[in-house]
C-alpha cells in the first residue's frame, strides 16, 4: 500500500508539473477512503517541500461553505496544507500561466499564537479562541488538474492536497477579538466591481467553528495545530474564476483588505 502511495504522489505532482489534466487518480494507485486520501496527501506535501525547497505553514479548509458541500455531494469539510512557496504577501502579482484554473476564494485567515492540546470531548468554537493570535484577510485559488472536478469525489480532492493553489494574506489583525466573525461582512471585487459579498456565516457558521472542526480533524490523525501556523477557513463569498489580466480585492472592512493581481 506504501508502494500506491507513493505511486499516486509522485502520479499528483507530475500532473501539477506538466498541468495535466486528468478524469481521476488511476484506480490501480487510490483505494477510495479518506484515510489513504490524506496518506497520500501526505506524501504529495513532501515531495512539494523537496521540490520548490519549502515546507508546509498550515491549513486550509475546503467545503466549509454550504453551496460547495453540495456541488461536491459531502457533508463535512476536509482541509489541507499550506506551504511556504505559495502563500504571498497582499499585492502579489501571480503568472495566470502557472494555473490550470484561477478558482478565488475571499477566506478569514487565522493565524494560531499557542499549540492546540487535544481535548477528549472536542473542541468548539468557544474553547479553540484562547489559540488563536490574529485574523487576517485572505483569499486562496483554488487549482485543480480534473477534467470535471464536481465528479472525481472528495478523496482523489484531499489527495491532490485539496486542489490548493495559492494564498494571499494581507496584515494580520491582533484587535479583533470583539469582532464578531460569524456576521463580519466580505466583499470581493474585481477589476474595480464589486462581483460577490458574504459574511462569516458562510463558513460552517463562523470561522471559529471551522476551525474548531480541523481541531478535531487533526486530533483524529494524531496531530494539532501549532502556535504560528496559518488557517484559511473556506469561502465566505460565491468564488470568481480569474483570468490573466484580472485584479483582485477582498473587503473585509474594519479587518482590512487583501488583494492579488494576475499577469
Amino acid at each position: 500500500m506504501m508502494r500506491n502511495r507513493d505511486q499516486a504522489a509522485d502520479y499528483l505532482l507530475a500532473n501539477r508539473r506538466k498541468q495535466n489534466v486528468v478524469d481521476n487518480i488511476p484506480e490501480k494507485l487510490f483505494t477510495q477512503s479518506a484515510s489513504e486520501a490524506y496518506r497520500i496527501q501526505d506524501c504529495l506535501v513532501d515531495l512539494l517541500a523537496a521540490e520548490y525547497h519549502s515546507q508546509a505553514c498550515g491549513y486550509k479548509l475546503a467545503c466549509t461553505n454550504q453551496p460547495v458541500m453540495a456541488l461536491l455531494g459531502v457533508d463535512e469539510p476536509f482541509s489541507g496544507r499550506l506551504m511556504e512557496h505559495s502563500t504571498h504577501e497582499s499585492g502579489r502579482v501571480l503568472e495566470a500561466s502557472d494555473f490550470v484554473h484561477r478558482i478565488v476564494e475571499p477566506e478569514f485567515i487565522l493565524v494560531m499564537g499557542q499549540d492546540v492540546p487535544p481535548v477528549a470531548t472536542g473542541h468548539t468554537a468557544e474553547t479553540i479562541l484562547p489559540y488563536i493570535r490574529s485574523v487576517a484577510p485572505g483569499i486562496e485559488i483554488v487549482d485543480h488538474r480534473y477534467s470535471d472536478f464536481t465528479a472525481v469525489g472528495a478523496n482523489a480532492l484531499i489527495a491532490d492536497n485539496a486542489i490548493h493553489g495559492a494564498c494571499i494574506m494581507g496584515n494580520a489583525c491582533d484587535s479583533w477579538h470583539t469582532t464578531d466573525l460569524s456576521t463580519h461582512p466580505v466583499s470581493l471585487d474585481v477589476n474595480g466591481q464589486e462581483c460577490s459579498r458574504g459574511d462569516g456565516g458562510n463558513v460552517l457558521g463562523s470561522p471559529l467553528i471551522a476551525l474548531s472542526w480541523l481541531a478535531n480533524h487533526l486530533q483524529t490523525r494524531g496531530r494539532a495545530l501549532k502556535a504560528g501556523e496559518i488557517i484559511t477557513t473556506g469561502t465566505a463569498c460565491d468564488v470568481f474564476y480569474a483570468r490573466a489580466k484580472d485584479r483582485i480585492r477582498a473587503d473585509f472592512g474594519t479587518l482590512g483588505s487583501v488583494s492579488l493581481a494576475f499577469n
